[in-house]
Protein backbone atom coordinates (compact mmCIF):
# COMPACT_ATOMS: atom_id res chain seq x y z
CA UNK A 1 0.00 0.00 0.00
CA UNK A 2 2.71 2.39 0.27
CA UNK A 3 4.31 2.23 -3.18
CA UNK A 4 1.30 4.05 -4.64
CA UNK A 5 1.59 6.95 -1.86
CA UNK A 6 4.45 6.85 -2.87
CA UNK A 7 3.90 7.22 -6.67
CA UNK A 8 1.11 9.90 -5.55
CA UNK A 9 3.66 12.23 -3.61
CA UNK A 10 5.89 12.06 -6.36
CA UNK A 11 4.07 13.21 -9.17
CA UNK A 12 2.34 15.66 -7.22
CA UNK A 13 5.83 17.42 -6.46
CA UNK A 14 6.55 17.45 -10.42
CA UNK A 15 3.41 18.70 -11.06
CA UNK A 16 3.46 21.48 -8.36
CA UNK A 17 6.92 22.32 -9.63
CA UNK A 18 6.48 22.76 -13.43
CA UNK A 19 3.25 25.20 -12.19
CA UNK A 20 5.90 27.13 -10.31
CA UNK A 21 8.49 27.67 -12.87
CA UNK A 22 5.42 28.22 -15.67
CA UNK A 23 4.02 30.23 -13.82
CA UNK A 24 7.07 32.18 -12.60
CA UNK A 25 8.22 32.90 -16.25
CA UNK A 26 5.13 33.08 -18.27
CA UNK A 27 3.10 34.99 -15.62
CA UNK A 28 5.85 37.61 -14.78
CA UNK A 29 4.00 40.27 -16.27
CA UNK A 30 0.57 39.66 -15.38
CA UNK A 31 2.07 39.49 -11.88
CA UNK A 32 3.54 43.20 -12.44
CA UNK A 33 0.61 44.19 -14.08
CA UNK A 34 -1.52 43.09 -10.15
CA UNK A 35 1.01 44.61 -8.76
CA UNK A 36 1.82 48.11 -10.65
CA UNK A 37 -0.96 48.66 -12.58
CA UNK A 38 0.99 48.25 -15.86
CA UNK A 39 2.18 46.10 -17.98
CA UNK A 40 6.03 45.30 -17.91
CA UNK A 41 7.68 43.05 -20.00
CA UNK A 42 10.44 40.10 -18.05
CA UNK A 43 13.74 40.40 -17.73
CA UNK A 44 15.40 39.03 -20.71
CA UNK A 45 12.94 40.18 -23.58
CA UNK A 46 14.70 41.34 -27.08
CA UNK A 47 12.60 42.56 -29.88
CA UNK A 48 15.12 43.50 -32.95
CA UNK A 49 18.12 43.50 -31.10
CA UNK A 50 16.28 46.52 -28.33
CA UNK A 51 16.41 45.40 -24.59
CA UNK A 52 12.93 45.73 -23.15
CA UNK A 53 13.57 44.36 -20.00
CA UNK A 54 11.52 46.12 -17.35
CA UNK A 55 9.71 48.42 -19.58
CA UNK A 56 6.24 49.09 -19.39
CA UNK A 57 4.23 48.50 -22.52
CA UNK A 58 3.98 51.77 -23.44
CA UNK A 59 7.72 52.60 -23.22
CA UNK A 60 8.34 49.88 -25.06
CA UNK A 61 6.12 50.64 -27.58
CA UNK A 62 7.55 54.28 -28.21
CA UNK A 63 11.32 52.18 -28.39
CA UNK A 64 10.56 50.21 -30.87
CA UNK A 65 8.61 52.69 -32.95
CA UNK A 66 11.73 55.32 -32.82
CA UNK A 67 14.02 52.65 -33.81
CA UNK A 68 11.71 51.50 -36.82
CA UNK A 69 11.27 55.25 -38.32
CA UNK A 70 14.86 55.86 -37.30
CA UNK A 71 15.88 52.24 -39.74
CA UNK A 72 13.38 52.89 -42.58
CA UNK A 73 14.72 56.58 -42.76
CA UNK A 74 18.11 55.60 -43.18
CA UNK A 75 17.94 51.79 -44.74
CA UNK A 76 18.12 50.82 -48.63
CA UNK A 77 16.42 48.24 -50.02
CA UNK A 78 18.08 46.28 -53.84
CA UNK A 79 17.08 44.45 -55.82
CA UNK A 80 20.08 43.31 -58.50
CA UNK A 81 19.15 41.67 -61.87
CA UNK A 82 20.57 41.55 -65.35
CA UNK A 83 23.28 44.19 -64.52
CA UNK A 84 20.32 46.78 -62.99
CA UNK A 85 20.13 47.75 -59.50
CA UNK A 86 16.68 48.50 -58.46
CA UNK A 87 15.90 50.33 -55.28
CA UNK A 88 12.72 49.65 -53.43
CA UNK A 89 11.07 52.76 -51.15
CA UNK A 90 11.73 51.24 -47.34
CA UNK A 91 8.04 52.75 -47.12
CA UNK A 92 6.51 49.36 -48.43
CA UNK A 93 7.54 47.78 -45.28
CA UNK A 94 5.33 48.06 -42.16
CA UNK A 95 5.91 47.02 -38.58
CA UNK A 96 3.04 46.59 -36.20
CA UNK A 97 4.90 48.11 -33.12
CA UNK A 98 1.56 47.92 -31.20
CA UNK A 99 0.88 43.77 -31.80
CA UNK A 100 4.50 42.72 -31.48
CA UNK A 101 4.88 44.04 -28.24
CA UNK A 102 1.11 42.79 -26.42
CA UNK A 103 2.52 39.28 -28.65
CA UNK A 104 5.75 39.43 -26.03
CA UNK A 105 3.28 40.19 -23.19
CA UNK A 106 0.94 37.29 -24.24
CA UNK A 107 3.29 34.36 -25.80
CA UNK A 108 6.63 35.50 -24.98
CA UNK A 109 7.37 35.48 -28.99
CA UNK A 110 9.79 38.96 -29.51
CA UNK A 111 9.88 38.41 -32.90
CA UNK A 112 8.73 42.06 -34.56
CA UNK A 113 5.34 41.65 -36.79
CA UNK A 114 5.96 43.15 -40.10
CA UNK A 115 3.92 43.66 -42.75
CA UNK A 116 4.44 44.38 -46.54
CA UNK A 117 2.64 46.55 -49.00
CA UNK A 118 3.01 44.27 -51.95
CA UNK A 119 1.59 46.50 -54.29
CA UNK A 120 5.23 47.06 -55.49
CA UNK A 121 5.70 43.82 -57.09
CA UNK A 122 4.29 44.01 -60.26
CA UNK A 123 6.43 47.17 -60.61
CA UNK A 124 9.73 45.26 -60.34
CA UNK A 125 8.94 42.21 -62.68
CA UNK A 126 8.56 44.58 -64.83
CA UNK A 127 11.77 45.52 -64.85
CA UNK A 128 12.51 41.57 -65.73
CA UNK A 129 13.10 39.83 -68.52
CA UNK A 130 9.90 37.60 -69.27
CA UNK A 131 11.87 34.69 -68.92
CA UNK A 132 12.82 35.38 -65.30
CA UNK A 133 9.35 37.26 -64.50
CA UNK A 134 8.09 34.39 -65.06
CA UNK A 135 10.03 32.02 -62.99
CA UNK A 136 10.37 34.71 -60.16
CA UNK A 137 8.94 33.47 -56.62
CA UNK A 138 7.04 36.36 -55.30
CA UNK A 139 5.97 34.61 -52.12
CA UNK A 140 9.76 33.43 -51.48
CA UNK A 141 11.09 37.08 -51.63
CA UNK A 142 8.30 38.39 -49.83
CA UNK A 143 9.13 36.18 -46.87
CA UNK A 144 12.65 36.46 -47.36
CA UNK A 145 12.41 40.29 -46.97
CA UNK A 146 10.41 40.28 -44.00
CA UNK A 147 12.45 37.95 -41.93
CA UNK A 148 15.47 40.35 -42.65
CA UNK A 149 13.34 43.54 -42.00
CA UNK A 150 12.27 42.21 -38.84
CA UNK A 151 15.98 42.36 -37.65
CA UNK A 152 16.63 45.91 -38.58
CA UNK A 153 20.03 45.38 -39.82
CA UNK A 154 22.72 47.92 -40.20
CA UNK A 155 23.28 47.44 -43.16
CA UNK A 156 21.24 47.62 -46.95
CA UNK A 157 19.19 44.91 -47.89
CA UNK A 158 20.03 43.61 -51.28
CA UNK A 159 18.99 40.64 -53.07
CA UNK A 160 19.54 39.05 -56.49
CA UNK A 161 16.54 38.62 -58.23
CA UNK A 162 18.01 34.89 -59.59
CA UNK A 163 18.27 34.11 -55.75
CA UNK A 164 14.21 33.57 -56.02
CA UNK A 165 13.67 31.43 -59.25
CA UNK A 166 11.35 28.54 -58.71
CA UNK A 167 13.55 26.15 -59.75
CA UNK A 168 17.01 25.26 -61.40
CA UNK A 169 16.02 27.11 -65.01
CA UNK A 170 19.10 26.97 -67.29
CA UNK A 171 17.41 28.84 -69.80
CA UNK A 172 18.32 32.19 -67.69
CA UNK A 173 21.46 30.30 -67.40
CA UNK A 174 24.83 32.95 -68.43
CA UNK A 175 28.39 33.13 -68.61
CA UNK A 176 29.82 34.77 -65.84
CA UNK A 177 33.55 34.58 -66.43
CA UNK A 178 35.02 32.82 -69.91
CA UNK A 179 38.50 32.40 -70.93
CA UNK A 180 40.40 30.70 -74.25
CA UNK A 181 43.40 29.40 -74.82
CA UNK A 182 45.10 28.19 -78.49
CA UNK A 183 45.31 24.47 -77.67
CA UNK A 184 49.38 23.15 -79.14
CA UNK A 185 50.02 21.30 -81.58
CA UNK A 186 49.08 17.27 -81.32
CA UNK A 187 47.77 18.02 -77.73
CA UNK A 188 44.42 15.71 -77.40
CA UNK A 189 42.10 17.56 -75.56
CA UNK A 190 38.74 15.08 -76.08
CA UNK A 191 39.29 13.13 -72.60
CA UNK A 192 40.05 16.07 -70.52
CA UNK A 193 36.64 17.66 -71.70
CA UNK A 194 34.74 14.63 -71.48
CA UNK A 195 36.24 14.66 -67.69
CA UNK A 196 35.34 18.06 -66.73
CA UNK A 197 32.72 19.55 -69.09
CA UNK A 198 29.39 20.02 -67.22
CA UNK A 199 31.04 19.66 -63.87
CA UNK A 200 29.53 21.90 -60.71
CA UNK A 201 30.66 23.74 -58.01
CA UNK A 202 28.08 24.79 -55.45
CA UNK A 203 27.39 28.04 -53.42
CA UNK A 204 29.60 27.98 -50.77
CA UNK A 205 31.92 24.86 -51.92
CA UNK A 206 35.16 24.36 -53.26
CA UNK A 207 35.91 22.69 -56.70
CA UNK A 208 38.83 21.11 -56.94
CA UNK A 209 40.56 19.87 -60.02
CA UNK A 210 42.14 16.54 -59.00
CA UNK A 211 39.18 15.41 -57.53
CA UNK A 212 38.10 14.91 -60.86
CA UNK A 213 41.03 12.46 -61.66
CA UNK A 214 41.95 9.09 -60.47
CA UNK A 215 45.65 7.68 -58.36
CA UNK A 216 45.02 4.61 -61.04
CA UNK A 217 44.23 7.14 -64.75
CA UNK A 218 46.78 7.84 -66.80
CA UNK A 219 46.39 10.79 -67.98
CA UNK A 220 47.81 13.50 -70.99
CA UNK A 221 49.99 15.84 -68.86
CA UNK A 222 49.88 18.97 -71.36
CA UNK A 223 46.09 19.05 -72.00
CA UNK A 224 45.71 18.63 -68.06
CA UNK A 225 47.71 21.83 -67.77
CA UNK A 226 46.16 23.78 -70.92
CA UNK A 227 42.77 22.88 -69.19
CA UNK A 228 43.87 24.04 -65.70
CA UNK A 229 44.81 27.35 -66.80
CA UNK A 230 41.75 27.65 -69.11
CA UNK A 231 40.04 26.81 -65.83
CA UNK A 232 42.21 29.46 -63.47
CA UNK A 233 41.72 32.42 -66.19
CA UNK A 234 37.63 32.14 -66.28
CA UNK A 235 37.50 31.42 -62.49
CA UNK A 236 39.52 34.77 -61.94
CA UNK A 237 36.81 36.44 -64.38
CA UNK A 238 34.05 35.19 -62.58
CA UNK A 239 34.98 36.22 -59.50
CA UNK A 240 35.49 32.99 -57.80
CA UNK A 241 38.17 33.19 -55.26
CA UNK A 242 41.61 30.89 -55.47
CA UNK A 243 42.37 28.44 -53.00
CA UNK A 244 45.30 26.77 -54.70
CA UNK A 245 47.40 27.00 -57.64
CA UNK A 246 50.64 26.41 -58.99
CA UNK A 247 52.74 27.19 -62.09
CA UNK A 248 55.56 26.11 -63.80
CA UNK A 249 59.07 26.56 -63.38
CA UNK A 250 59.27 27.67 -66.72
CA UNK A 251 56.21 29.39 -68.83
CA UNK A 252 54.32 27.31 -71.40
CA UNK A 253 54.26 28.74 -74.86
CA UNK A 254 50.69 28.25 -74.80
CA UNK A 255 49.83 30.20 -71.62
CA UNK A 256 49.54 34.12 -71.01
CA UNK A 257 52.28 35.08 -68.14
CA UNK A 258 49.83 35.52 -64.66
CA UNK A 259 47.17 33.14 -66.11
CA UNK A 260 49.07 29.67 -66.12
CA UNK A 261 47.87 26.92 -63.58
CA UNK A 262 49.99 23.74 -63.48
CA UNK A 263 48.66 20.28 -61.97
CA UNK A 264 50.02 17.65 -60.44
CA UNK A 265 48.45 14.23 -59.12
CA UNK A 266 51.29 12.66 -58.01
CA UNK A 267 52.75 15.29 -55.93
CA UNK A 268 48.86 16.71 -55.01
CA UNK A 269 49.07 19.80 -56.12
CA UNK A 270 45.88 20.77 -57.20
CA UNK A 271 43.93 23.96 -58.38
CA UNK A 272 41.21 24.59 -55.80
CA UNK A 273 38.83 27.25 -56.77
CA UNK A 274 35.73 28.22 -54.10
CA UNK A 275 32.63 29.76 -54.86
CA UNK A 276 31.49 32.98 -52.74
CA UNK A 277 28.23 33.73 -54.65
CA UNK A 278 24.68 33.14 -53.85
CA UNK A 279 24.46 30.18 -56.59
CA UNK A 280 25.56 26.96 -58.26
CA UNK A 281 27.89 27.32 -61.04
CA UNK A 282 28.51 24.44 -63.61
CA UNK A 283 31.57 24.47 -65.99
CA UNK A 284 31.57 24.62 -69.62
CA UNK A 285 34.49 23.10 -71.60
CA UNK A 286 34.45 23.25 -75.41
CA UNK A 287 37.25 23.01 -78.69
CA UNK A 288 36.38 24.68 -82.01
CA UNK A 289 39.65 23.94 -84.26
CA UNK A 290 42.61 24.69 -82.09
CA UNK A 291 40.86 27.09 -79.74
CA UNK A 292 39.96 25.55 -76.02
CA UNK A 293 36.92 27.92 -74.51
CA UNK A 294 36.07 27.52 -70.57
CA UNK A 295 32.97 29.37 -69.79
CA UNK A 296 31.60 29.59 -65.84
CA UNK A 297 27.64 29.30 -66.42
CA UNK A 298 24.85 30.22 -64.32
CA UNK A 299 22.41 32.78 -62.53
CA UNK A 300 23.84 36.51 -63.81
CA UNK A 301 25.46 38.50 -60.82
CA UNK A 302 25.37 42.31 -60.83
CA UNK A 303 30.15 42.43 -60.90
CA UNK A 304 32.22 43.02 -63.70
CA UNK A 305 35.36 41.85 -63.37
CA UNK A 306 38.48 42.10 -65.05
CA UNK A 307 42.17 41.51 -64.83
CA UNK A 308 45.39 44.05 -64.47
CA UNK A 309 48.84 43.11 -65.08
CA UNK A 310 51.46 45.51 -63.68
CA UNK A 311 54.91 45.27 -62.97
CA UNK A 312 55.63 43.04 -66.24
CA UNK A 313 59.25 42.39 -66.24
CA UNK A 314 61.99 40.53 -68.51
CA UNK A 315 65.01 39.12 -66.46
CA UNK A 316 68.01 38.76 -68.39
CA UNK A 317 69.85 35.63 -67.39
CA UNK A 318 73.67 35.75 -66.05
CA UNK A 319 76.64 33.87 -67.35
CA UNK A 320 78.04 31.16 -65.74
CA UNK A 321 81.73 30.55 -67.33
CA UNK A 322 83.42 26.75 -66.23
CA UNK A 323 87.08 25.74 -66.44
CA UNK A 324 88.00 22.59 -68.66
CA UNK A 325 91.34 21.08 -69.57
CA UNK A 326 89.22 19.01 -72.31
CA UNK A 327 88.82 22.89 -74.13
CA UNK A 328 91.80 23.23 -76.27
CA UNK A 329 90.40 25.31 -79.59
CA UNK A 330 88.58 28.76 -79.39
CA UNK A 331 87.39 31.01 -76.89
CA UNK A 332 85.09 28.97 -75.06
CA UNK A 333 82.24 26.16 -75.91
CA UNK A 334 78.39 27.11 -75.51
CA UNK A 335 77.09 24.78 -73.43
CA UNK A 336 73.65 26.44 -72.35
CA UNK A 337 71.80 29.34 -74.35
CA UNK A 338 70.59 31.84 -71.67
CA UNK A 339 66.76 32.60 -71.22
CA UNK A 340 65.04 35.62 -70.34
CA UNK A 341 62.77 35.08 -66.53
CA UNK A 342 59.55 36.94 -66.55
CA UNK A 343 57.58 38.31 -63.53
CA UNK A 344 54.33 40.01 -63.14
CA UNK A 345 51.83 41.09 -60.37
CA UNK A 346 48.19 40.02 -61.02
CA UNK A 347 44.52 42.33 -59.65
CA UNK A 348 41.29 41.96 -60.20
CA UNK A 349 38.65 44.73 -60.52
CA UNK A 350 35.03 44.68 -60.13
CA UNK A 351 33.97 47.95 -62.19
CA UNK A 352 30.19 47.20 -60.93
CA UNK A 353 31.57 48.10 -57.39
CA UNK A 354 31.74 52.19 -56.73
CA UNK A 355 34.82 51.60 -53.89
CA UNK A 356 37.01 50.32 -57.44
CA UNK A 357 39.37 48.38 -55.01
CA UNK A 358 42.25 46.43 -56.45
CA UNK A 359 42.47 42.92 -55.23
CA UNK A 360 45.96 41.33 -55.40
CA UNK A 361 45.98 37.97 -57.17
CA UNK A 362 49.12 36.93 -57.43
CA UNK A 363 53.19 37.87 -58.27
CA UNK A 364 54.22 34.77 -60.83
CA UNK A 365 57.57 34.88 -61.29
CA UNK A 366 59.39 32.62 -64.03
CA UNK A 367 63.60 32.55 -63.06
CA UNK A 368 65.78 33.11 -65.77
CA UNK A 369 68.21 30.08 -67.29
CA UNK A 370 71.77 31.27 -66.88
CA UNK A 371 74.07 31.05 -69.75
CA UNK A 372 77.01 28.53 -69.64
CA UNK A 373 80.13 28.65 -71.27
CA UNK A 374 82.82 26.36 -70.77
CA UNK A 375 86.41 28.15 -71.17
CA UNK A 376 90.03 26.86 -71.37
CA UNK A 377 91.84 26.53 -68.69
CA UNK A 378 94.84 28.66 -67.44
CA UNK A 379 97.16 28.14 -64.76
CA UNK A 380 100.19 29.46 -63.32
CA UNK A 381 101.57 27.54 -60.21
CA UNK A 382 98.01 26.07 -59.55
CA UNK A 383 96.32 28.98 -59.50
CA UNK A 384 93.23 30.61 -62.07
CA UNK A 385 95.03 33.46 -64.05
CA UNK A 386 91.20 34.88 -64.71
CA UNK A 387 87.89 34.49 -66.35
CA UNK A 388 85.74 35.37 -69.34
CA UNK A 389 86.81 39.09 -70.08
CA UNK A 390 83.90 41.32 -69.00
CA UNK A 391 84.18 43.48 -72.08
CA UNK A 392 83.47 40.33 -74.11
CA UNK A 393 80.43 39.61 -72.14
CA UNK A 394 78.47 42.69 -71.16
CA UNK A 395 75.69 41.44 -68.55
CA UNK A 396 72.67 43.58 -67.18
CA UNK A 397 71.96 43.99 -63.48
CA UNK A 398 69.49 40.76 -63.18
CA UNK A 399 68.54 38.46 -60.18
CA UNK A 400 70.55 35.39 -59.59
CA UNK A 401 70.01 32.10 -61.37
CA UNK A 402 71.43 28.96 -60.56
CA UNK A 403 74.07 26.93 -62.86
CA UNK A 404 73.78 23.54 -63.95
CA UNK A 405 75.61 22.29 -61.11
CA UNK A 406 72.93 23.25 -58.96
CA UNK A 407 75.23 25.63 -56.85
CA UNK A 408 74.22 28.71 -55.15
CA UNK A 409 76.00 32.12 -56.60
CA UNK A 410 77.76 34.77 -54.35
CA UNK A 411 74.66 36.32 -52.67
CA UNK A 412 73.67 32.81 -51.58
CA UNK A 413 70.54 33.06 -53.76
CA UNK A 414 69.41 29.89 -55.21
CA UNK A 415 67.24 29.84 -58.44
CA UNK A 416 64.15 29.97 -56.92
CA UNK A 417 64.44 33.32 -55.19
CA UNK A 418 61.98 35.41 -55.29
CA UNK A 419 62.20 38.45 -57.62
CA UNK A 420 62.75 40.92 -54.68
CA UNK A 421 66.39 40.12 -55.27
CA UNK A 422 66.96 40.89 -59.01
CA UNK A 423 69.61 43.90 -58.20
CA UNK A 424 73.54 43.00 -58.76
CA UNK A 425 76.63 44.40 -60.79
CA UNK A 426 77.62 43.09 -64.01
CA UNK A 427 80.27 41.67 -62.53
CA UNK A 428 78.72 39.43 -60.05
CA UNK A 429 76.41 37.99 -62.96
CA UNK A 430 79.51 35.66 -63.91
CA UNK A 431 79.89 33.26 -62.32
CA UNK A 432 83.38 31.02 -62.58
CA UNK A 433 83.56 27.22 -61.54
CA UNK A 434 86.89 25.39 -61.14
CA UNK A 435 87.46 21.52 -61.61
CA UNK A 436 88.47 20.37 -58.29
CA UNK A 437 91.71 18.95 -60.40
CA UNK A 438 92.96 21.95 -61.30
CA UNK A 439 92.88 24.04 -57.56
CA UNK A 440 95.17 23.10 -54.96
Amino acid sequence: MRQPFNLRLISLIVLVGMSMFLFSIGSSAAIQYVTTGQHILPENTVVASIDLSGKSQEEAIQLISERTDEWKGNSELVVNLDGKSLKINPEVIQFNVKASIEQVLETGNADLIVELDESYIPELKNHMGEQLAGEFSEQRFIETLKNDARQLPDHALEYNAYTFVKADADSLYKEIGGFTLEVPEGVDMERVIEIFNDSAVPQGRTFSYLEFLTEEGVYDETSLNVLASSVYGASLKAGLIIQERHISHRLPAYAQIGLEATVDLKKHQDLKVYNPLSNEYKLSVDVEGSKLTVKWLGYPTNSDFHLKFSDVEKISPKTIIQYSSLVTEGPYNLLQEGEDGEVVSVFRLDRSSQEGVEEFISEDYYPPEPRVEEHPSVTDGGSVQGGANDSDHPHESTPSGTGSNGEADSSGSEDGESPDSRNGSAKENVWEEVPESETK
